[in-house]
């Protein structure tokens, strides 16, 4: 019997081996690479199924190529291990976890490896977590890993077919596959030209064939009866058939297959008027940028710094405050062209405007927020704080404004974060923090909590608005000076920028544990939130803008870092012209002041 086993694995260490002296490799191996880019904190993979029916697990894709095709050293508890067993081993830590199919099946093993010391305990599990979701979109059947891929060698790779089943993709979750057939240029036999489980270049069978030629759908619950496959004769722009879609969704006895029919039939029509024709479909695709820069204002005679952004798309009008000139600065919005200079502040921090009124307020390191008519910029009041109002944030369920004031800027060794009632000035409450320096905070949809930096005790503070108190402080332990935060609605994770050294960190907003941290821009002094194209931006004074990507469960992927200018640290996003400007801080210099603008490009 281990004759017969042995055997086994070295055939199936020997087919590999084959199909890369081919230039092919296993659709697994192919998926290690990209899976680890995505995943940094991951030292090490390994990929483990039953292939053969009945056989034995074996390694069928790994980060050391040696190791496919060896047995798999199944440890206590068998061979698919409940989830997030951790083994602790002479080099760093081991997660084991299902590998899972599209349908939440386990069909092998995921091994997760991560070196001593680099990602705290908890952050380990949740990352290797987010690796078997990343799978989890990918991959079909047990056997679907070691298909070749490309399934054909000659098929094309990284085409505009594939761009579009990826988009698709991250539109509709409630697809499990997503597969686009059409015959390429200079051949006779329809193929797989995308999909999100590889065979890319796979001949169309006779039902993908009598789908396309006759137009009649193909309707059908799969042998499982765990899935409801969808197959759609598809056309171009212009109306000609070239090909078919197969939409897979999740089902079980009593779902409603018309509407599922439904559902895929309108996905089509969205598809179809992107298609120029079949050939397009085969056409390289080079990766786009997430930002492209669009423009650029000189603000010549302007040292020192600048801060925030605020947005008035009724007046057209972008608006920057000018920490160290003194002056609030107006904008075009859709030019940029500078237009007037507003005088006579001490240190402008925050512009606001009120939502439906001409109410402008200015937070600007005084002991009030000056209130200015939107129209004009006279001067109409003011709201009284405490010394120092800088930051601001906006709770959306009430409308609230929270304002950060005290702090070393003004002399004081105590903060606090103020609530006040923009529409009215109405002072509501306040929270007292024991810091001289508390930097940017987020508010969690529904105003239940309330994050803020204590970017003196390295720490951050949740508060709890409803009783103006301090409800939890969670050490960041990662870098030093923790200035900004967002908080994402969707993963509900809470992501903060620190400057010593640039970093961003993920953290659990019910726990405060790490559970990822990222190489950040230098000296940034603002964190973007972009929930459509789910991407966190942060501009950095060294000279570039830091880009994530945002899985929906959390998982943090480094995007790029854009070249922008030395001191754009600070930014706003403007999502209806799916445009992100940032201020350029000349700091001592007397020169290099300005606005620059970047268009934002859709999620892929």
């Amino acid at each position: 019997m281990k004759r017969i086993l042995v055997a086994g694995f070295l055939a199936l260490a020997s087919s590999v081996a084959a199909a890369r002296g081919a230039g092919v490799d296993s659709y697994a191996q192919s998926l290690v690479r990209p899976a680890v880019a995505a995943h940094p904190a991951v030292a090490s993979l390994v990929i483990s199924a039953a292939v053969a029916a009945n056989g034995p697990p074996v390694v069928v894709a790994a980060t050391d190529p040696a190791r496919v095709g060896q047995a798999y050293m199944a440890a206590a508890g068998g061979f698919i291990p409940p989830a997030g067993r951790v083994e602790e081993g002479a080099r760093g830590t081991t997660v084991l976890l299902p590998l899972l199919d599209v349908s939440g099946d386990a069909v092998g093993t995921l091994e997760v490896g991560f070196a001593r010391g680099s990602v705290p305990p908890a952050g380990m599990l949740e990352q290797a977590r987010q690796v078997q979701h990343w799978f989890g979109r990918r991959v079909s059947t047990a056997g679907n890993l070691t298909d070749p891929f490309p399934y054909d060698s000659d098929a094309r790779l990284h085409t505009r077919a594939q761009q579009l089943v990826d988009e698709v993709l991250a539109k509709h979750p409630e697809v499990l596959i997503f597969a686009i057939h059409a015959t390429p240029p200079e051949s006779d036999y329809n193929v797989i030209a995308g999909s999100n489980i590889g065979r890319i270049g796979k001949k169309g069978d006779n039902d993908d064939m009598r789908c396309v030629y006759t137009g009649k759908p193909n309707l059908e619950v799969n042998s499982t009866g765990k899935r409801f496959e969808v197959e759609l004769q598809l056309h171009d722009r212009a109306g000609a058939v070239i090909g078919a879609v197969g939409i897979v969704y999740a089902y079980h006895a009593g779902v409603d297959q018309a509407a599922l029919h439904t559902a895929a039939d309108a996905i089509r029509a969205q598809l179809e008027p992107r298609i120029e024709n079949a050939a397009a479909l085969f056409e390289t695709v080079a990766p786009r940028p997430p930002l492209v820069y669009a423009g650029r204002t000189e603000l010549p005679g302007y040292s020192g710094d600048f801060d925030h952004f605020e947005v008035d798309p009724a007046r057209n009008r972008l608006l920057l405050a000018a920490e160290d000139h003194g002056t609030l600065e107006v904008f075009d919005l859709h030019t940029g062209k500078h237009l007037r200079t507003i005088k006579g502040f001490d240190t402008p921090h925050s512009p606001y405007l009120v939502p439906g009124t001409s109410r402008l307020l200015l937070t600007d390191g005084s002991g009030s927020i000056k209130i200015l008519d939107a129209d004009s910029y006279a001067r109409q009041g003011e709201i009284k704080t405490h010394p120092g109002a800088d930051s601001i944030a906006v709770d959306p369920a009430s409308g609230h404004l929270f304002v950060v004031t005290g702090g070393k800027d003004v002399h004081l060794n105590e903060s606090w974060l103020e609530e006040i009632d923009p529409q009215t000035g109405s002072h509501i409450g306040e929270t007292h923090f024991d810091a001289n320096h508390v930097e940017a905070l987020a508010i969690e949809p529904g105003g239940q909590r309330i994050y803020i930096n204590l970017t003196d005790k390295n720490q951050l503070a949740v508060v709890d608005p409803a009783r103006h108190e301090v409800a939890s402080v969670w050490p960041v332990r990662a870098a030093e000076q923790n200035a900004m935060v967002q908080f994402d609605p969707v993963s509900r994770r809470v992501y903060v920028v620190t400057r010593k050294p640039g970093k961003l960190i993920a953290m659990d907003s019910s726990s405060g544990a790490t559970l990822g941290v990222y190489d950040g821009p230098g000296w940034s002094d603002q964190e973007l939130l972009d929930v459509a194209n789910r991407r966190i931006y942060a501009p950095g004074g060294a000279g570039s803008i830091a880009v994530y990507a945002l899985a929906e469960d959390g998982g943090v992927t480094p995007l790029a870092s854009v070249a922008s200018a030395a001191g754009a640290k600070t930014g706003i996003l403007v999502p209806q012209l799916r445009r992100l400007f940032v201020a350029v801080s000349p700091g001592e210099r007397k020169s290099g002041a300005a606005i620059m603008w970047f268009d934002i490009s859709p999620m892929d």
